[in-house]
């Protein structure tokens, strides 16, 4: 058999799986912050600063990454595992995050480190 006939299989997670993965992930329920709440999010390759604006339907104005230069308004949809499964309004350490703007969905490389400053002690991203 050629390399040109080929078929790569990638077994599917179970969704099981996928819910125990995110339930044991270090992480934050961005519905439960403050409005004004600074999010830090590392990734493996990009770092983001999101500022919560309305955290019940998980809207926020993101900077950074190569897509966000400036403050633009997104929503935090939730935490992957790369998959079609998604842990909705989670942002988790070992999971990608996943947000959405006016036309693009994206999603980052894994989440590395999650640091949340409240509106008091929030600086300017």
């Amino acid at each position: 058999m050629s390399a040109y006939n080929s078929v790569l299989e990638v077994p599917p997670q179970p969704l099981a799986e996928f819910e125990y993965e995110a339930a044991c992930s270090d992480g934050i329920d961005f519905q439960s912050l403050e409005i004004g709440t600074t999010v830090r999010v590392h990734t493996r390759y990009s770092s983001y600063c999101l500022v919560v604006t309305d955290p019940e339907n998980g809207a926020a104005l993101v900077t950074g990454g190569r897509l966000f230069l400036e403050p633009t308004p997104i929503r935090v949809e939730g935490a992957t595992s790369g998959g079609s499964a998604i842990k909705a309004g989670w942002i988790g350490v070992g999971l990608h995050l996943e947000m959405r703007n006016l036309t693009n969905r994206v999603t980052t490389s894994v989440v590395q480190a999650v640091k949340v400053d409240t509106p008091s002690e929030s600086r300017v991203c």
